[in-house]
């Protein structure tokens, strides 16, 4: 019994993202094929073993701990569904005792890649990198912005997005973010559909704003991607201060927990720090 429809639709019941969907059943899909036995005679000794051979893998504790997560939420589903008889099973996830690390662009490397893009005098590309820098939307928000999303009136500019878990949120868009918008609306390609961004084969997907950014990076030699600028926003607005619970809001978290992981100090700060000191 190895069909996941059933376990798709539970993530889609319990309103996971389509990205956490696809990474869950790819996750799923390795651990069945390296179990030798039927789903139903599944036991924690299993998921030990599992757990092992992932620790010989050469990946990070996050992703490590992502495809154990993703085991723990299947054996939820089978348990929950009454597809297996017995107790819950689950296994533990691993404890990182590594201080995080800063996961956005260095702002001297920001800056080389804004040149790049801008240079590049193509409307879209420049309204990618400032709306996504204006507002640290996730990629998927920024690539299921519809034209009603985007409102101008006379006393305020702001986006409607629809985030995770169906949450809707909106924010307003600083001087940037307007005029490159306004920019890239004058010359976007006449279409039915009702997305923003419309390149040559129709809507942007999420893939087509990760291949732009890593191109332009490329270009200077500088890793880039929508998730590390999305980092570099929720940094950016810590170093100015900016109350935790604003910060949660603007980036959509549920939880205060995670809009703490931006509060990490970055090598750059600790010079600063050091530099600065007088006695």
């Amino acid at each position: 019994m190895k069909n996941l429809d059933g376990f798709k639709k539970y993530l889609l019941k319990s309103e996971f993202s389509m990205n956490t969907i696809n990474c869950y059943e790819r996750d799923v899909n390795v651990f069945l094929s390296q179990l030798h036995k039927d789903i139903l005679e599944l036991d924690e000794f299993d998921l030990l073993a599992y757990k092992q051979v992932l620790l010989k893998q050469e990946v990070s504790v996050k992703t490590l701990n992502r495809k154990l997560a993703s085991i723990n939420t299947y054996c939820r589903y089978l348990y929950e569904e009454k597809v297996i008889d017995g107790e819950l099973i689950h296994v533990k996830l691993i404890k990182n005792r590594d201080k995080p690390e800063y996961k956005g662009v260095p702002q001297e490397q920001l800056h080389l890649i804004r040149d790049q893009v801008y240079q590049s005098k193509n409307p879209m590309h420049i309204c990618i990198l400032e709306t996504l820098l204006g507002t640290g939307i996730r990629v998927s928000e920024l690539v299921n912005l519809n034209l009603s999303d985007i409102v101008f009136l006379e006393k305020e500019n702001y986006i409607r997005i629809l985030g995770k878990g169906m949450v809707n949120r909106t924010l307003p868009m600083n001087q940037q973010v307007q005029i490159a918008i306004k920019n890239y609306l004058k010359v976007r390609k006449q279409t039915g559909s009702t997305r923003l961004l419309i390149g040559q084969r129709g809507a942007v997907g999420r893939g087509a704003v990760e291949i732009i950014l890593n191109n332009y990076g490329k270009k200077v030699g500088v890793e880039i991607t929508p998730h590390m600028l999305r980092h570099s926003v929720g940094y950016q607005l810590v170093k100015k201060q900016t109350p935790m619970t604003t910060i949660q809001q603007i980036l959509g978290h549920e939880s205060i927990l995670t809009t703490n992981l931006y509060t990490m100090t970055t090598e750059q700060d600790k010079k600063e720090a050091l530099m600065n000191l007088s006695w």
